[in-house]
């Protein structure tokens, strides 16, 4: 855990030295997230997931996204996921986009659970293909934009998640808190025009609950580092985002009641 929090300091600690001319913003917003994994056999589930994300800590939209996707469940400690995402981006901050816009992924994943005592430790490897769309200005609509083409980037995702119970009794039983902590890394890649490798990156510390055999509730704090190359007028932007973020986690398991159903 501290190695990855020593790295991830680091790796933006030399950014922030080599790219001292970029301009800093700093933001205050609230998110709500879903995420699921519903097991409907052994080895397939469907994974749902949405997110609510607003900025000046819910006063205006920052952005919306769905995340659909399939779980193969090659064991308890290993899924790979293939899924589709859709994110609608609106105007937010001192240096807000033009237009709302929109982006469609898709994306692969694989995640290792990794037990070690009362400890639990969650590493995710994501690939995204990225489709944003790129809009002119309307000729109708000043405030909208339209479509001119889809722009193409890829993008690798690694976090890191520990969590630790904060009672003896079952971690995986009602009534049970636990401490979390992540650290999530972004990176750009293929794009030999982009110089900007390191998308973002979060550090979140949350407290959870779990309040049923299949709710957890997860509340807490959110630090994000995010990118943003042009936006503060033509110069590069880096964002400075603290997050309340609030989570539904849903996990179903049908496969009991998939075979009671058969005749």
């Amino acid at each position: 855990m501290r190695s990855a929090l020593l790295a991830s300091v680091l790796v933006f600690g030399a950014l922030a030295h080599g790219q001292a001319h970029r301009d800093m913003e700093v933001n205050s917003n609230l998110w709500i997230s879903h995420w699921g994994d519903h097991r409907v056999s052994d080895h397939w589930g469907i994974h749902t997931e949405a997110h609510w994300r607003r900025a000046d800590m819910g006063l205006h939209w920052q952005q919306m996204l769905v995340r659909p996707a399939v779980n193969y469940h090659l064991s308890d400690q290993v899924m790979f996921t293939l899924g589709y995402s859709y994110y609608r981006n609106y105007p937010y901050g001192t240096f807000p986009t033009a237009f709302p816009s929109w982006e469609h992924q898709a994306y692969q994943q694989v995640q290792l659970n990794q037990p070690i005592g009362r400890l639990r430790i969650s590493h995710r490897f994501r690939m995204e293909e990225r489709f944003i769309a790129q809009l002119n200005a309307s000729e109708n609509d000043p405030f909208a934009g339209e479509l001119d083409r889809y722009g193409y980037q890829n993008r690798f995702r690694y976090r890191a998640w520990f969590t630790v119970p904060l009672s003896k009794r079952d971690r995986t039983g009602a009534g049970v808190f636990t401490a979390n902590l992540y650290d999530e890394l972004f990176l750009n890649f293929g794009d030999p025009q982009r110089l900007d490798l390191m998308n973002q990156n979060r550090i979140s510390a949350l407290l959870g609950y779990q309040a049923t055999a299949s709710m957890q509730v997860i509340a807490g704090y959110l630090h994000q580092n995010l990118q943003r190359p042009g936006a503060a007028a033509g110069a590069d932007l880096m964002e400075v985002n603290s997050t309340l973020h609030m989570v539904v986690v849903w996990n179903l398991d049908l496969r009991k009641k998939m075979v009671q159903a058969q005749p």
